[in-house]
């Protein structure tokens, strides 16, 4: 090949409209490094080629790797491919728990050997790895999830393999790490494309939309999850995935201040919900859908509204407990502190942050939790047990 690695990672980048800055940031390093490495001046690692790679759309092959099988195998590994020589881990081998910053860019880009497993041993570990997610012990996640992943691409099951990536392009979205996201979710929605289904397509698209909906793209996250939605029929997971996807959709209206469109889109919500009341069954993301999630979901559509009175109007119809797991207990609780920060109900904000840490103490340290503390902190220095709370939780002071 001709051409430098710094040659074709730039046509690449061109190719695609891209900026430094925005490569860069996707795989962890500055414009500056990237301008480095573009014009020679700096070699990569070989974890760093392989993010590149993932984010510009390159092959080894594209930028030099093929050639030499020890190298190829070493950059396959990292991410650019899993081989059906590949295995999923006995529980004796698992690896140490990380960081679920980490974990993310771990199961991206360095993904562990495996070979082709049983999809009863595959299925069992999705069940546990979504079980722990919706329990809120990411770190916890860290164990299964990238030997999970590679285990289900070695055995072709596309569906366990776009509910994994789904579960990561989850974890992305709440760790603020908006690019990773969207190379997780577009992974999954490979995956599920591949097995036919509408509600492993409408999980995969879920994700997606968060993830654009993250970028201030509204009207492209509210129409990727509509046709998904128009994509399933009336078999009672079908409906509970279409109410997902609804209740999303008004989300990111409303984060657009779109109040029209938010409400007719969670109106569509709740009516599939009391359609689906009578034979909920459980979703692997984001839970159980039913009426109480749409209350949930009203806290947080009227609150971006700036509606907080009848935010807290559906807030009181709800009891936390009855909420399916962690994940989603907590979730409400960041929900109810965002809508008392914005009523300046210092105390009554706290109130809800506290609870959050009882339910789900993983969730606390989450970035927008930790922002929310801060901001906290900062107007009410003198209130009780809220600096204690914040270095608690890893938030600034």
């Amino acid at each position: 090949m001709g051409d430098s690695l710094g040659d074709v990672l730039r046509q690449a980048r061109t190719a695609k409209r891209l900026s430094q800055e925005k490569v860069g940031n996707a795989v962890g390093y500055s414009a500056s490094w990237l301008s480095r490495v573009e014009n020679g001046e700096t070699r990569p690692s070989d974890a760093a080629v392989a993010r590149l790679c993932d984010v510009l759309g390159l092959t080894a092959a594209e930028v030099g790797l093929e050639g030499d099988d020890v190298h190829r195998r070493k950059v396959l590994g990292l991410g650019l491919g899993v081989g059906l020589g590949a295995v999923l881990p006995t529980a004796s081998s698992a690896a140490a728990a990380v960081d679920p910053k980490e974990l993310v860019e771990l199961s991206l880009f360095q993904l562990p050997e495996a070979r082709p497993a049983s999809r009863e041993a595959l299925s069992t570990a999705l069940s546990e790895a979504r079980t722990v997610f919706q329990e809120a012990q990411y770190v916890k996640l860290s164990r299964t999830l990238p030997s999970l992943i590679s285990g289900s691409l070695a055995s072709q099951a596309h569906d366990i393999a776009a509910r994994a990536y789904v579960l990561l392009a989850q974890l992305a979205i709440k760790n603020y790490q908006g690019p990773f996201a969207g190379i997780a979710a577009e992974r999954a929605r490979a995956q599920a494309e591949l097995t036919g289904s509408a509600v492993v397509m409408g999980e995969a698209a879920h994700s997606m939309g968060v993830t654009l909906r993250r970028g201030g793209e509204y009207q492209a996250a509210i129409d990727h999850l509509r046709q998904a939605a128009d994509r399933l029929g009336a078999h009672p997971e079908e409906l509970a995935m279409r109410g997902t996807l609804m209740l999303t959709a008004s989300y990111s209206a409303a984060q657009a201040g779109w109040r029209s469109q938010a409400m007719e889109l969670i109106g569509e919500a709740e009516e599939t919900a009391k359609r689906r009341e009578t034979a909920a069954q459980r979703l692997y993301i984001p839970g159980v859908f039913g009426e109480d999630q749409t209350r949930v979901f009203r806290i947080s559509v009227h609150h971006a509204l700036g509606e907080d009175d009848q935010a807290l109007t559906y807030a009181e119809k709800i009891d936390p407990r009855r909420l399916p797991n962690a994940e989603r207990r907590g979730r409400m609780c960041m929900d109810i502190a965002r809508v008392w920060q914005g009523l300046d109900e210092p105390q009554k904000a706290f109130h809800a942050l506290r609870a959050l840490a009882s339910y789900a103490p993983e969730e606390a340290t989450r970035p927008k939790v930790r922002a929310i503390v801060s901001e906290l902190v900062v107007m009410n220095p003198e209130l009780p047990g809220l600096r204690r709370f914040a270095q608690h939780i890893g938030a600034a002071v």
